[in-house]
């Protein structure tokens, strides 16, 4: 039988490589490849690597590797989605509004949360509209333009 290592090597590959929504299909994936393992293994693996499951749009959804918690990499990660999936930006007082295509607003504020930012108290998703509450009105003002920053 395969080390784990070697096992958890290859669920990550299947992820970034594949279209996998369902622990099931991991353990598919893995069977075809001639490593037999428990369901309860799977989700142990899936916990280990922290893999989310992440909107691809549709109402489907895909398991992916977590950003890496760095916080240039987590920048970059959020930049990279806002060129893709963010659509509009607003504010309100201390509350930005971060409108997505369908089905992306929780894998983008997934990663906002990830910034870990002092000036962000918390995010609230919807299917393709984002909620971002800051601190003061003063701080969303400059989350704002951070944000803007990021759609050019």
């Amino acid at each position: 039988m395969p080390s784990k290592e070697y096992r958890q090597r290859l669920i990550e590959e299947l992820v970034e490589s594949e279209f996998i929504s369902t622990q099931a299909e991991i353990a598919e994936n893995l069977a075809s490849r001639g490593i037999k393992v428990t369901q309860a293994t799977i989700s142990r693996d899936v916990n280990e690597l922290r893999l989310v499951r992440l909107p691809a749009g549709n109402g489907q959804h895909r398991y992916r590797s977590t950003p890496l918690a760095a916080q240039e990499d987590v920048m970059g990660e959020l930049a990279q989605r806002f060129k893709l999936f963010v659509r509009d930006l607003d504010r309100g007082e201390n509350t930005l509004v971060i409108t997505t295509d369908e089905g992306h607003a929780s894998g983008i504020a997934y990663v906002i949360d990830k910034l870990d930012r002092d000036e962000i108290v918390g995010t609230l998703a919807g299917q393709n509209t984002i909620f971002v509450i800051a601190r003061s009105s003063e701080k969303a003002a400059d989350l704002l333009e951070e944000f803007e920053d990021l759609l050019e």
